[in-house]
C-alpha cells in the first residue's frame, strides 16, 4: 500500500495521476511511448543542418537544386506517404492490436532511417527518406488513441503535452546532433546522425513488445463503453467525423498551421548560416534554443490549457487562437534580425520566445480532438488530422523551395510561409463556438450506447 501511495504521489507531481490506475505496465508503457516519439521525430530534421553537406556527398552543388531536392521534394514524398499510412491506421486499429501496429510502424520507419546512413546516390537517399514516413505516419494516430485511454478529460492536455514535448525535443536534439556531427566531419558526419537517432528506437521497441500492454479502449471516459473492437470502422464513420464542427475546425487550422512548421526547421538553420554568416554549429544551436522554447511552450501550454479547460472549456480554444496569431510576430522577426544577431544573448532569447509562442497550440488541439470524439473513432480522427498535418509539413518546404526558385530574397520566401499562421489562428473561431456542445454530444452518445 505504501509503495502504491508513493507511486501515485510522484505521478501526481508530474500531472499524470491517472496512470496509477494502469499499474506498473501502464506507467512503463507511457514513458516508453514518449521515448519512441522522441527518436522517431528526432530523425525528421536531420537533413536541415547538413543540406549542403549531404547534397555535396550525393553530387548536387547548385543552390536551387539543393533547395528543391533536399528541402522540397523529400518532405513532399515523406509526408504524403506518412499521411496515407496514417489514414490507414484508423481502419487497421479496429482490426489489429494497437500495440502490434505501433511496433510495426516504428520498425518500418527506423529501419530505412538507419539505412539512410549508407545511401550513395540521391535516388537511394530519396527512397529511404520517403520510406521513413511509415514511422511518423503510423505512430501518430496510435499514440493519441492510446493517450485517450490512459487519461481522463481532467489531465489529457497535460498528457498530450508530454507527448508533444517528446516530439519537439526529438526534432530539436536531432537537429543539434546533426549540426555538431556535420560540423566535425563535413563529408560523412551527417551519416552518423542517422545511425545515432535510429538505433535507440530498436531498444525501446523491444521493451514495449516484451513488458507493456495497451489500455482498454474507452476505459478513461467515466461511462461504460462497449467493446470497440466489435465495431469495424467504415467510410460512413469517417464522414460522420466531419459533421463535428470542432473536428472540422481542427482540420482547417491544421493544414495552413503546419506549413510554417515545415519551413521553420527545414530552412531556418541554413538561413542563419548563409544570411547571418553564422557557423553550422551556432546555427544548429540556435534552432536547439528554439526547441527549448518549444519544450517550454509545449509542456506549460498543455498545463495552462488544462487549467483553462477546467475553468471553462472555451478558454482553451481562446488560448490557442491568441498564441497562434501573436506568435507570427517573433517568427517573422527571426528573418529580419540583422540588428540584434551580434547580440547573441538577445537573439537566443528571441529564438526561445518564438519556440514558446508557436508550440502552445500543439498539445491543446490534440486534447481537444480526444475530448470530442468517442474512443472507437480516435484512431480514425487522428489519422485524418495527421493527414492534414503531413500535407502542411510537406507543402510548406515545397512552397518555400518554389518561391526560393523565383526570388533571390530568401527572407521573403520564408515570410510568406510563416503568414499561413493567420488562417490557422482564425480557424480556431469554429472550435471556440462548438467545443462544449460537441464534447457534451459525444458523452451523451456514449451514455446512450
Amino acid at each position: 500500500m505504501k509503495q502504491s501511495n508513493e507511486k501515485q504521489s510522484y505521478l501526481r507531481f508530474f500531472g499524470l495521476a491517472d496512470l496509477a490506475e494502469h499499474g506498473s505496465q501502464g506507467i512503463l508503457a507511457f514513458w516508453v511511448i514518449l521515448s519512441l516519439a522522441f527518436f522517431l521525430f528526432g530523425d525528421q530534421n536531420l537533413i536541415a543542418p547538413n543540406m549542403k553537406n549531404i547534397a555535396a556527398s550525393l553530387g548536387i552543388t547548385d543552390q536551387k537544386e539543393i533547395d528543391w531536392k533536399m528541402g522540397g521534394l523529400i518532405p513532399i514524398l515523406f509526408f504524403i506517404l506518412g499521411g496515407l499510412v496514417s489514414l490507414s491506421m484508423g481502419y487497421l486499429s479496429q482490426k489489429f492490436s494497437r500495440k502490434n501496429l505501433l511496433i510495426a510502424a516504428v520498425l518500418l520507419g527506423e529501419i530505412p532511417c538507419f539505412l539512410t546512413a549508407y545511401a550513395e546516390t540521391y535516388d537511394q537517399f530519396l527512397i529511404l527518406r520517403t520510406l521513413c514516413g511509415f514511422g511518423l505516419g503510423g505512430i501518430f494516430p496510435l499514440l493519441f488513441s492510446l493517450i485517450g485511454d490512459y487519461f481522463s478529460t481532467h489531465s489529457r492536455a497535460i498528457a498530450t503535452g508530454y507527448v508533444s514535448l517528446a516530439m519537439g525535443l526529438g526534432v530539436g536534439v536531432g537537429q543539434l546532433l546533426g549540426g555538431i556531427l556535420g560540423g566535425a566531419d563535413p563529408v560523412n558526419g551527417w551519416r552518423d546522425s542517422f545511425i545515432f537517432m535510429s538505433v535507440p528506437s530498436f531498444f525501446f521497441t523491444a521493451i514495449y513488445w516484451i513488458f507493456c500492454k495497451e489500455p482498454k479502449r474507452g476505459g478513461a471516459e467515466g461511462v461504460q463503453v462497449s467493446d470497440e473492437l466489435a465495431h469495424k470502422i467504415s467510410m460512413k464513420d469517417f464522414l460522420v467525423l466531419f459533421e463535428n464542427k470542432t473536428n472540422l475546425g481542427a482540420f482547417l487550422q491544421g493544414l495552413p498551421g503546419c506549413i510554417p512548421w515545415g519551413v521553420f526547421f527545414v530552412f531556418l538553420a541554413d538561413y542563419y548560416e548563409n544570411t547571418y554568416l553564422l557557423s553550422k554549429e551556432v546555427s544548429a544551436g540556435l534552432i536547439t534554443f528554439a526547441a527549448v522554447g518549444i519544450f517550454i511552450g509545449t509542456f506549460f501550454g498543455g498545463v495552462v490549457g488544462q487549467l483553462l479547460y477546467n475553468i471553462k472549456k472555451s478558454y482553451q480554444a481562446i488560448l490557442c487562437m491568441v498564441t497562434t496569431l501573436v506568435g507570427i510576430i517573433p517568427a517573422l522577426y527571426l528573418l529580419y534580425a540583422q540588428g540584434i544577431v551580434q547580440n547573441m544573448g538577445l537573439f537566443i532569447g528571441l529564438n526561445i520566445l518564438t519556440g514558446i509562442m508557436i508550440s502552445i497550440t500543439g498539445p491543446n488541439v490534440r486534447a481537444v480532438l480526444i475530448n470530442v470524439n468517442p474512443p472507437k473513432s480516435r484512431s480514425a480522427i487522428f489519422s485524418i488530422y495527421n493527414l492534414t498535418d503531413d500535407l502542411g509539413k510537406g507543402l510548406g518546404p515545397a512552397l518555400s523551395a518554389i518561391i526560393l526558385g523565383l526570388t533571390p530574397d530568401r527572407a521573403l520566401a520564408l515570410s510568406i510561409s510563416i503568414l499561413f499562421w493567420i488562417p490557422c489562428g482564425l480557424a480556431w473561431f469554429l472550435i471556440l463556438f462548438n467545443y462544449e456542445k460537441d464534447e457534451k454530444a459525444m458523452l451523451d452518445s456514449l451514455s446512450n450506447s
